[in-house]
């Protein structure tokens, strides 16, 4: 009971160092949370752009703007998984080092629960639980904002999206060079809802339900160099006091 009551008592007394972790776990889930977005609507377009494609010869590879425009799609899809996988790598370098200039700050705290016979299992668990408290709370904090402004953010997103996929289609001035291919064409879209599809508000719910369960990812990348490092710094503090 001790061990669970002290956390709060604990992120109080490192008030300062708990903000700031806080604060960066509030700031890499949302990165995250946008990057994931992203991904998650570039993907989807990609799918609905194929199922359209069917209505059309793309047979003409390299030369077909209908090509260019799939090949433009998988670019920026690649891109912004790109994305994703350095800032994860980045935020788990940034955490690690965070946690290891924390972990020399406690040293005394450390040394007083070696004292009390606390195990090392049990000391880099308290802190590692202490560590999950704040990104719980942080976490909380970023879905909630996410939820208030879903319809927004979607919006915005789709405005993003589409801003950074017409860079490699000027080339072909953009909704201009498909106009010719519906000429003999009976479809449900045009060249401009290509290029710019219109999210309905059940897709937005399925796409923000696909981001929810990828947000396991970067949740692990926050706590895991916790533990890790915790792990070697109480071990370091051990050794060090037998010496």
């Amino acid at each position: 009971m001790f061990f669970i009551k002290s956390i709060p008592a604990n992120i109080r007394y490192y008030l300062r160092q708990s903000l700031l972790i806080y604060l960066v776990d509030c700031l890499f889930l949302g990165v995250m949370l946008i990057a994931l977005s992203l991904i998650s609507l570039e993907r989807h377009d990609l799918n609905q752009l194929k199922k359209q494609l069917a209505n059309f010869n793309t047979t003409k590879e390299g030369t077909n703007p209908l090509t260019h425009l799939v090949q433009s799609k998988e670019i920026l899809l690649g891109r912004y998984q790109f994305i994703a996988v350095m800032l994860t790598i980045v935020i788990t370098l940034v955490i690690g080092i965070l946690t290891w200039q924390a972990f020399k700050k406690m040293r005394q705290d450390i040394d007083t629960f070696t004292s009390a016979n606390w195990s090392r299992h049990t000391i880099v668990n308290y802190y590692t639980l202490t560590a999950l408290c704040l990104l719980i709370s942080a976490s909380v904090t970023v879905i909630l904002g996410w939820l208030l402004v879903n319809s927004y953010y979607w919006r915005g997103l789709e405005l993003i999206n589409q801003q950074w996929l017409q860079k490699p289609l000027r080339p072909i001035q953009g909704p201009r060079a498909f106009q010719p291919l519906f000429k003999n064409h009976l479809t449900d879209f045009s060249s401009h809802s290509l290029l710019n599809p219109i999210l309905h508000e059940s897709t937005k719910q399925n796409l923000t339900n696909q981001v929810f369960a990828q947000l396991w990812a970067p949740f692990i990348s926050l706590i895991a160099p916790v533990y890790i490092i915790g792990w070697c710094q109480v071990t370091r503090f051990r050794k060090m006091r037998k010496a």
